[in-house]
């Protein structure tokens, strides 16, 4: 499992993939965070991502349900998707 699995997970929304992303985007932009919000999810999206990425997890990783959750909040600031709230 990669990041850019979990990244390829929630660009689907957007009909496109990491490797799209990297050619269509300028260095500059790709290394700050902020790209994130070139791509934005609902809150939906986010919870279907989520739920989709542990599973993801813990089929390649075989992690138990209690330490994924317990060690989740790195997954979210690394690949988590930018939620935007109108």
């Amino acid at each position: 499992m990669s990041r850019e699995d979990l990244l390829n997970g929630w660009l689907r929304y957007h009909n496109t993939n990491v490797d799209e992303v990297l050619k269509k985007h300028t260095k500059d932009e790709l290394l700050s965070p902020d790209w994130f919000k070139l791509y934005p999810c609902t809150q939906e999206q986010y919870n279907e991502w989520e739920a989709w990425a542990k599973e993801h997890t813990r089929n390649v990783t075989k992690l138990s349900n209690r330490m994924i959750n317990k060690l989740w909040w790195s997954v979210v600031l690394d690949c988590a998707p930018y939620v935007k709230i109108d």
